[in-house]
């Protein structure tokens, strides 16, 4: 017995009568479960009932085509979890005992325990991405606006919903496929072509404006970059000029309600959003404030857009007002269209009737906050940098001064090449979507060169 259980966890002679005989453990912990108290008993009444009749099997003498693993058990302890155990009987004509081989489950069984676990979590977690999915999918599908999947490298569309089948005229046809351009006037396809270039590497939504579709009706178009399996592709809205405002009202974005009101007399960054933080209506310095092109690209928009690295913080903001209705010198971070981080304060209040939320942003002055550097016209001026060493951060001075470099370096080519942007960008080494890019970085999108003015 010493010498299997060297490579067993149990070894017992069981006689005759189905008595444990003599017992041997090479695990003491075993004896937790009252094991080497086994002696003298019947086997059988050492097990679970269900076991009971596996016990009786092994211990058979006429018992043939034994399985090769053996039989599982359970050995039942009372105040314990049972204990389970795979016995093997060997019989021989010299040896007056059944010799029963006994290994410890508790490892395989705890292991195959998570198991099960982890795949009940998997399935449930799968579950959850197909629900999800299908929402989303019906969302996608069921949706009055338009909406077009596009390859940002093709060009070319991955998914359509049936709005856009029906304003391109698909009809029941597929657009999967088919290139972004063929469904616009030939001369309109360069105009899309760089709004689409600008548009995957623009933070914010491309807005094109009076685009003429192949059957000669003016639309207009939104186009969002998104990143999918590594590659950048567009997501972009579709909707007919004249309709633009049925549209936005689809949207939610309540824009006849937004436009009638006036934000241009209010001194700070002030934005009207609905309950949910939609923006309804906004002045232009909230428009300087996130760099943002244009009015179009902020309404209907939420406000937490613009406080990505801070989004509970509008959650609260928002439960706040519904106790409150009117809250101050709540601090937040902004992160503007351009990924730039900025301290804020943000006073909001609520209207009770309405449900309008009007809210003013405020920038925080801190003893590290970024010093705004004024753009010098020439190079010479640029050297005022040097005076505000010590009081600057290197690592802010040469961003500033590279931008600022960069800045003077494209009114340069525009004014040698009297503003033709294709010269331009083939001075400075860009490709043309580069430049354009750039030009919107550093507000030169109506740059005049001084001769032509």
């Amino acid at each position: 017995m010493s010498l299997i259980s060297l490579g067993a966890d149990i070894v017992m002679f069981v006689d005759d009568k189905g008595i444990i005989s003599s017992i041997r453990i090479s695990d003491p912990r075993l004896d937790e479960w009252g094991v080497t108290g086994f002696a003298g008993k019947r086997l059988a009444d050492c097990v679970t009932i269900e076991s009971v009749p596996k016990v009786e099997a092994m211990l058979a003498p006429d018992t043939k085509n034994r399985p090769a693993r053996g039989y599982q058990v359970n050995h039942r302890v009372d105040g314990r979890p049972d204990l389970p155990v795979v016995y093997s009987a060997h019989r021989a004509d010299w040896l007056p005992f059944t010799l029963v081989i006994g290994r410890d489950l508790r490892q395989q069984s705890l292991d195959q325990q998570r198991l099960v676990e982890t795949q009940m979590a998997m399935e449930a977690d799968y579950r959850a991405l197909q629900e999800a999915e299908a929402r989303y999918r019906t969302a996608f599908k069921l949706s009055a606006v338009a909406h077009l999947m596009l390859d940002g490298d093709r060009k070319s569309v991955l998914d359509a919903n049936a709005a856009a089948l029906t304003l391109l005229g698909a009809g029941k046809g597929s657009l999967t496929g088919k290139p972004m351009r063929d469904f616009f006037g030939r001369q309109e396809r360069e105009r899309l072509t760089d709004a689409i270039s600008e548009a995957r590497h623009s933070a914010s939504p491309v807005l094109i404006d009076s685009i003429l579709s192949a059957k000669g009706e003016e639309m207009s178009l939104s186009l969002r970059s998104y990143r999918e399996n590594g590659v950048t592709n567009l997501f972009v809205s579709l909707w007919p000029s004249s309709g633009a405002q049925e549209i936005r009202l689809q949207r939610g974005a309540e824009p006849a309600v937004g436009h009638a009101i006036d934000l241009s007399g209010v001194p700070e960054a002030a934005v009207q959003t609905d309950a949910d933080g939609q923006i309804q209506a906004a002045n232009t310095l909230f428009l300087d404030f996130v760099h943002a092109p244009s009015l179009s690209q902020v309404i209907g928009r939420h406000i937490g857009s613009w406080f990505t690295k801070a989004a509970i913080d509008i959650h609260v903001l928002f439960s706040r007002l519904v106790d409150e209705v009117v809250v101050r010198g709540f601090s937040s971070v902004l992160t503007d269209n351009l990924s730039g981080d900025r301290q804020v304060s943000i006073s909001a209040r609520q209207n009770p009737d309405t449900g309008t939320v009007q809210i003013l942003v405020i920038p925080q002055v801190l003893s590290n906050e970024r010093i705004a550097l004024p753009p010098p016209r020439s190079v010479d001026q640029a050297e005022g940098f040097a005076s505000l060493v010590g009081k600057v951060p290197l690592k802010e001075l040469i961003r500033e001064s590279l931008d600022v470099i960069e800045k003077i370096c494209i009114e340069a080519a525009l004014d040698q090449t009297n503003n033709n942007r294709a010269g331009a960008a083939e001075i400075l080494g860009l490709s043309r979507q580069s430049l354009y890019i750039k030009l919107r970085r550093h507000g030169l999108e109506d740059y005049r060169p001084a001769s032509a003015s």
